[in-house]
């Protein structure tokens, strides 16, 4: 299809993964169930006890079903559970925004059946040896103890035995703003891997962890595995989670792009909007780790993100739609928080997609159609399917686990000049 009179777009392929390395659990809630109830608690550990559950800013699988069967077990034990948002600076660092973010996943008070309370306000927990200090929440600090539930799988900005997950809600999550900012700071000095160990070890130290409850994710997105443990137990189980959900997390299967076409970006997708390991952007890698992109753009921004667009320094070319979309306050509370500064930086904003992908392929040297290595995906966490340019999907025809739909098709776009 023609874009600007001068280029021209190949036709695309569908490429879909067939299978998952490890099935998904079904259902996710008696699992959860089994996972707590194999830690054996005493009933007078539990029988009328307050007890606050953590809840993040990502877009975990299966969250509102995974959150409510918590609630419900630790109810049936005769608990008092309730639910606060555990996200440092996200939801514009505020309190009502941040319940709005739990909104925005299903978590309220009538989906996990008990109070979701959310607030800034923290308690000193003191420093570690090395001399950070340490928050958590005021509402978890006042319950009678915390159920620390997150998601374990690999972080974008670094890579250790422990990245993120558990250890890291504690550290940053229950932290609030300042939890996230005392994190960043000295994972600016020390590292990060480091730093949240020293955090989260502090907070265990205050005996205020009941258990924790870790989750992995297969690469069609869909919980594979659920980990309970103990306080005494959190590491152990954080990293041994960490070894399976590594080999798990959804890749591009190519090296090289001319083009990178992603149609959204958001906070609920990644910490960093796009993930930084799958576009090779933003954090240190082991060559041939990710592939080589010559242009990134990025259409949108999810409405889960409510206007936070970090990460959208990490993309060459952005639509006006995306842009129109961004909070500035937003983005810049979250820059300041993890100091990182080019995932806020702004890309050319383009009126349309036809003007986009005109340019992008201007900048590369306009490849013939042939030639050209063009990727469109959703988002960098479903990358379960992509559409393939016809070069792509000569050399996708060899890839294991994946299939390439017979069908060709060609990119079609309104009369605005935006895909369809």
């Amino acid at each position: 299809m023609p874009t600007n009179g001068q280029t021209s777009l190949p036709r695309f392929r569908w490429l879909e993964r067939t299978c998952a390395s490890v099935p998904p659990l079904e259902p996710v809630g008696s699992e959860v169930h089994q996972a707590l109830a194999a830690l054996r608690f005493p009933p007078d550990q539990l029988q009328g006890r307050r007890i606050a559950i953590t809840v993040g800013s990502r877009g975990i699988a299966s969250l509102q079903e995974i959150v409510r069967e918590a609630c419900r077990w630790l109810k049936a034990q005769g608990a008092r559970p309730f639910v606060f948002p555990a996200m440092g600076s996200h939801g514009g660092a505020t309190a009502e925004g941040q319940r709005k973010v739990l909104e925005e996943y299903g978590i309220t008070s009538d989906s996990a059946g008990v109070e979701v309370r959310s607030s800034m306000e923290t308690v000193s927990l003191g420093s570690t040896p090395e001399g950070l200090q340490v928050f958590m929440d005021r509402n978890a600090w006042e319950a009678d103890g915390v159920l620390v539930l997150n998601r374990v799988k690999p972080h974008t900005d670094f890579s250790g035995k422990i990245e993120s997950g558990l250890l890291k809600m504690m550290a940053v999550g229950m932290g609030k703003l300042d939890g996230a900012c005392e994190a960043h700071k000295w994972s600016r000095r020390i590292g990060f891997e480091k730093t949240i160990r020293a955090m989260a070890s502090r907070v265990l130290a205050t005996r205020k962890v009941l258990c924790a409850v870790g989750v992995v994710e297969n690469e069609f997105h869909r919980i594979c595995a659920v980990r309970a443990a103990r306080p005494e137990e959190v590491v152990t189980v954080e990293e041994r989670a960490l070894e399976m959900a590594q080999p798990l997390v959804p890749r591009l299967p190519f090296s090289k792009f001319h083009l990178l076409i992603v149609d959204e970006i958001g906070k609920n997708i990644s910490g960093t909007g796009m993930d930084t390991k799958v576009i090779g952007r933003g954090v240190k890698l082991q060559p041939g780790e990710a592939p080589e992109i010559g242009v990134i753009y990025a259409r949108d921004l999810t409405p889960e993100s409510g206007g936070n667009a970090l990460g959208v320094g990490f993309a060459d070319l952005i639509h006006e739609g995306l842009y129109r979309k961004i909070d500035f306050q937003k983005t810049l509370a979250n820059v300041r928080t993890s100091l990182n500064l080019p995932t806020g930086r702004v890309p050319l904003t383009m009126p349309s997609d036809r003007e986009a992908l005109a340019l992008a392929l201007g900048s590369l040297g306009s490849p013939d159609l042939q030639e050209q290595r063009i990727a469109w995906i959703r988002n960098t966490l479903e990358l379960d399917r992509l559409a393939v340019s016809a070069c792509l999907a000569e050399e996708a025809a060899g890839l294991q686990g994946w299939r390439l739909v017979p069908e060709a098709w060609a990119a079609e776009f309104d009369p605005a000049g935006n895909l369809r």
